[in-house]
């Protein structure tokens, strides 16, 4: 047993550096590919196969969002500041959303092929107290609201940061 518990302890380490080194790369370079990544931490060391990238991707919430050239992986930031958090919101919003309806509880945009994630990121980074979560498919958020009241402000407060110039 503890032979097994410190290799769990060990693993658990390792994969804590290498999450904060996966941040770090893509908050300083342009990481476009999983690939690019893996090369990037075997420049740093660390070891890793595509299917641990794909894992970490997946836990740390990183996006692939529009960049010179094609995509890039992004960082979610939950830590934005409000006035940064609505201009990334408006920039989602005017640059992939066709459309924005409420039905009851439930409101459903409509956004460019592959950019649901980053304008559900931009819509939860905004923290509107209507919200109660969201969730991205391919081009299609699903937006949860708290009750019908704070439905129709929800609605009315996205339109009016998509429409904003």
């Amino acid at each position: 047993m503890r032979v097994a518990s410190e290799r769990t302890a060990t693993n658990g380490t390792a994969k804590r550096a290498r999450q904060r080194a996966i941040l770090q790369l893509v908050r300083t370079r342009t990481i476009r590919t999983q690939e690019e990544l893996v090369n990037a931490l075997a420049g740093r060391h660390l070891d890793v196969t595509q299917a641990t990238v794909s894992r970490d991707i997946r836990e740390l919430g990183l996006l692939r969002v529009p960049a010179e050239g094609g995509v890039r992986y992004a960082q979610t930031g939950a830590e934005v500041d409000e006035r940064v958090a609505r201009q990334r919101l408006h920039n989602a919003l005017s640059e992939h959303t066709q459309g924005i309806e409420f039905i009851d509880l439930l409101g459903v945009l409509h956004a460019q092929p592959g950019s649901a994630s980053l304008v559900a990121a931009a819509i939860d980074q905004a923290r509107f107290d209507e919200l109660a979560g969201s969730i991205a498919g391919d081009d299609t958020v699903l937006l949860i609201a708290r009750s019908r009241p704070a439905a129709q402000r929800l609605l009315a407060r996205l339109r009016t940061i998509w429409a904003q110039t």
